[in-house]
């Protein structure tokens, strides 16, 4: 396949729009609470990036501010990723990543565990990111812990993923998808030798409890998302704690109802905006992903995205073409399909 390859744009500018900065922090908002350190009037941020066959590059731009992630953060946050930072220019950062404190001074590039909470402060900053799924590190990964650790790029493992990262950024624009999907798993490839290289021994208790039972609970419900009898007793059972606990560590997603059901919704999104040739009614997949009455299907899914089933096949070929899930999209779908158009 040729062609060049498509860039993600997004520019946020006080002098433009004077809420750039607060439409900046409600969009961060579900990854971590931001905290500008200059006046809203000088805000300016900007993002591009590429999607390396499901490992993002981005180059990211903008003021000295605060990043904090938190439990919260992370329990309602269904992906489970890495992140490797490249920093380009900066007038300095530290933070604290789960009781490992890192600033600017050990190296260029950092690490971070997305399951795992973190605080840090920046000046104004010109950075290069990798995302990835943990599940595309090597397997030897998962006994290191990495959180936060700091590479300098003149340590071997540390200058062929810092050289990768600048070429790969430098050449992606007239990549095409075979060529981003390959300098994505060298990626890959290349974070797993750093973690391996610069990651310790982790400990037992790395992540809390509450957190891994989430984690637990997460994976039963969306295992069992047809079973018209998933409910909160069920998921208890099947964790073996009391309800009280199960409450608790559910508190932060919105509780375990509205968990379930949504991710029955974000599944019927997904299926509608597949199912190209309308292979199956509407019914049929609201019936398939736990729903058994077809009105109680139509009114939640609208209440979460604004559109009905129906409206979204009419308008999914965007979706369609664009291959993004209902993990992906903005919450505005209409105005990111109409975007498409």
């Amino acid at each position: 396949m040729s062609g060049s390859a498509r860039r993600d744009l997004w520019i946020l500018d006080a002098r433009e729009r004077a809420d750039a900065g607060q439409r900046y922090r409600e969009a961060c908002a579900h990854l971590f609470d931001v905290t500008l350190m200059t006046p809203d009037e000088a805000f300016y941020n900007r993002m591009e990036g590429y999607n390396l066959g499901g490992v993002v590059l981005a180059r990211c731009s903008g003021v000295p501010q605060r990043f904090h992630r938190k439990l919260s953060h992370i329990a309602a946050d269904a992906s489970d990723s890495i992140m490797a930072v490249l920093e380009l220019e900066s007038g300095g950062w530290r933070g604290d990543y789960d009781g490992r404190p890192a600033n600017s001074q050990l190296g260029a590039i950092r690490l971070i565990d997305m399951s795992r909470p973190f605080d840090m402060v920046t000046e104004r900053f010109e950075t290069v990111h990798l995302v990835l799924s943990r599940a595309a590190l090597e397997p030897q990964t998962a006994d290191l812990d990495f959180h936060g650790c700091v590479v300098s790029e003149e340590s071997p493992s540390g200058r062929l993923l810092g050289s990768h990262i600048r070429a790969t950024w430098a050449g992606a624009a007239a990549m095409s998808a075979t060529d981003l999907t390959l300098a994505g798993k060298a990626a890959a490839a290349l974070v797993s030798a750093v973690i391996l290289a610069h990651g310790a021994p982790a400990s037992d208790d790395i992540r809390p409890v509450e957190k891994m039972l989430l984690a637990s609970a997460q994976r039963f419900v969306i295992q069992n998302l047809s079973d018209p009898d998933l409910s909160p007793e069920a998921v208890r059972d099947h964790l073996g704690v009391s309800r009280s606990l199960l409450y608790k560590v559910f508190e932060p997603v919105g509780g375990v109802s509205a968990f379930i059901q949504a991710r029955r919704l974000d599944q019927a999104f997904d299926e509608i905006t597949s199912d190209q040739a309308n292979q199956q009614t509407l019914a049929e997949i609201g019936y398939r992903v736990g729903f058994r009455s077809d009105a109680h299907f139509s009114r939640a899914f609208r209440a979460r995205f604004g559109m009905t089933p129906g409206r979204l096949r009419t308008l999914g070929e965007p979706a369609r073409r664009e291959g993004l899930s209902a993990i992906e999209r903005p919450d505005d779908v209409f105005d990111w399909l109409r975007g498409l158009l």
